[in-house]
């Protein structure tokens, strides 16, 4: 009989990464797998097993073998280089959780000579061992099953009643209180990340941003995951991770558990404006418009006249590597439109002298400024009769809470449902004092000298437009056309040959001069004017609507 120790390998397992992210910087894989480890070393040494490889499984499923890849690879060198006497587990447990697998893999290793052994349970090949372990396996899948329903239900009914299934969601912490004398495991704030997540929400419905350009400028400011045993510091989010943060309704306040949402008991982080706005950006990206590597305050606004197709950024790089820009038709590669290709130094020149064709008449200037202090006085007394309403709210609001508060205590009163109410009474205060903050008065001197100001600035908008930053030009723009037309003069420079108004301007040049004609001159173009396919004229545009006085006025 041969003295050789039996060759060995052994398996450890838990089921989820948290646990494998327990315990001391020594032990690398959680205290739990570390104990296992110690307990399979002892055996080993008592029972004359050379254990030649470890196979450490940290957070594997534990209702399928097919979903941990360490016990396939185990399963691997078993099968293939068949090196191996013994397979030493802590418990049967560990390895398997389904009464059928556990069979076949036990007759699988019989065929090869190899034994599976258990440190905490009989391990005899007899047909009584054989017995016992299947009578073990079953009880450790129905154990294993019934765990899970429950589980299942308990989480059902937790969601249900608001509470957080599972870890919270960044920008929030599990903590644990101390209400009515009992210890309840609930959800707050994270002071270090949630402004963080506002910020994004905040910043990504400008549109301004992408999801890559937006995590960039998160990860620099300080926005880091929650820290871990791998990454003490918290890692950096990821692109994917802020997308799906972007898209969940946890942060609306809602719990969602197995496709049926809820109205959660944590708070609320954004506000239902901010949230659809962010929506809406996200499905206009998800239909093909997206930023893209380069960008400019032209971009999207330029037309071509000749073919009325769009004008697109074509970057180039010169012999010593350094980019540049050039502004061309898209019909050129099509080869339908033979307009020219110009710099990009040369239409940003056409666009701010286009700017100049623009006037306003002093009667013009001064109906303006009669509707936006008329409008300024209609608020100043809308907002005061808001704010009473609200500062009325908010008294009835308190005095429920202090009812409320004087029934802590009583003798037969739920004290989970007073907890409940209490919270929903503590958000509705929330949201009114955030109104009643927003609902400031206005100053009336401060707003009139802001109207002579941008009244000012109306009447010289070229002189407007070359003090504006860059992103400051792509808004003025948006709000002044919808369309640029591009064509060349007769000394080959390019040249605006006309423009047609914003949509959303309409409303308000409207308004102006529903009770008069109103004209407003502007330079006509000289050069030849090829025909346009569906060309209507030149379109006049309101500047009282270009300058956008209506967002300026809600700023008053």
């Amino acid at each position: 009989m041969s003295n050789r120790r039996r060759r060995t390998l052994t398996y450890y397992r838990v089921s989820t990464t948290r646990q494998a992210q327990t315990g001391t910087a020594e032990e690398e894989y959680g205290d739990s797998i570390a104990s296992q480890k110690t307990d399979c070393h002892r055996y080993a040494d008592q029972h004359d097993l050379d254990i030649i490889d470890e196979y450490p499984e940290p957070g594997g499923s534990g209702t399928s073998i097919d979903r941990r890849p360490q016990f396939q690879k185990l399963l691997e060198r078993v099968y293939h280089q068949q090196d191996v006497d013994v397979v030493l587990v802590y418990s049967r447990s560990r390895a398997f959780r389904n009464a059928y697998e556990a069979m076949v893999t036990r007759e699988n290793f019989r065929k090869l000579g190899v034994e599976l052994i258990s440190t905490q349970e009989p391990s005899d090949a007899s047909l009584e061992g054989d017995l016992v372990s299947l009578i073990l396996d079953g009880v450790k899948e129905y154990q294993s099953r019934k765990l899970g329903a429950d589980v299942s239900f308990k989480m059902a009914a937790k969601a249900a009643r608001g509470g957080t299934p599972g870890r919270a969601k960044l920008g929030y912490l599990n903590v644990r209180k101390k209400i009515d004398g009992r210890n309840v495991a609930t959800v707050e704030l994270d002071a270090d990340r949630s402004p963080f997540i506002i910020t994004a929400f905040e910043l990504f419905a400008t549109a301004q941003y992408s999801q890559r350009e937006l995590r960039d400028a998160l990860t620099e400011a300080g926005l880091r995951n929650r820290p871990t045993k791998t990454h003490p510091a918290g890692s950096p989010v990821s692109v994917s991770q802020l997308e799906k943060i972007l898209r969940d309704r946890y942060y609306l306040g809602y719990v969602l558990w197995r496709g049926e949402e809820h109205q959660g008991r944590h708070p609320r982080l954004i506000e239902p404006h901010l949230f659809d706005r962010v929506q809406a950006v996200l499905a206009e990206r998800h239909r093909g418009t997206r930023q893209r590597v380069w960008d400019h305050y032209l971009k999207g606004g330029l037309w071509c006249h000749r073919c009325a197709g769009r004008i697109i950024l074509e970057p180039a790089r010169s012999h010593t590597g350094r980019v540049h820009f050039y502004i061309r038709c898209a019909g050129r590669e099509r080869r339908t439109c033979d307009l020219p290709r110009f710099t990009l130094a040369e239409v940003e020149a056409a666009v701010e002298a286009h700017y100049a064709t623009l006037t306003i008449t002093p009667e013009e200037r001064s109906e303006v400024e009669q509707h936006l202090t008329e409008a300024i006085t209609a608020r100043q007394s809308t907002t005061k009769a808001l704010r009473q309403r609200l500062r009325n709210e908010l008294t009835r609001l308190n005095h429920l809470e202090d009812e409320l508060l004087n029934l802590v205590g009583q003798p037969g009163w739920p004290a989970e449902k007073l907890t409940t109410r209490m919270h929903e009474v503590s958000l509705e205060r929330d949201k009114v004092k955030s109104s009643l903050d927003e609902a400031t008065e206005i100053d009336l001197k401060t707003a009139r000298r802001r109207i002579t100001t941008i009244l000012e600035l109306l009447v010289q908008p070229r002189k407007l437009f070359k003090e504006l930053p860059d992103d400051l030009r792509r808004t003025l723009g948006a709000l002044c056309f919808d369309k640029l037309y591009v064509e060349v003069d007769t000394a080959g420079a390019p040249v605006i040959t006309r423009s047609t108004t914003a949509a959303h301007i309409e409303p308000l040049h409207k308004h102006l001069n529903e009770s008069r004609s109103c004209t407003f001159r502007q330079e006509q173009y000289d050069g030849p004017r090829p025909p346009l396919k569906g060309d209507q004229g030149s379109s006049k545009s309101s500047l009282v609507g270009q300058a956008g006085l209506e967002p300026a006025t809600q700023g008053l």
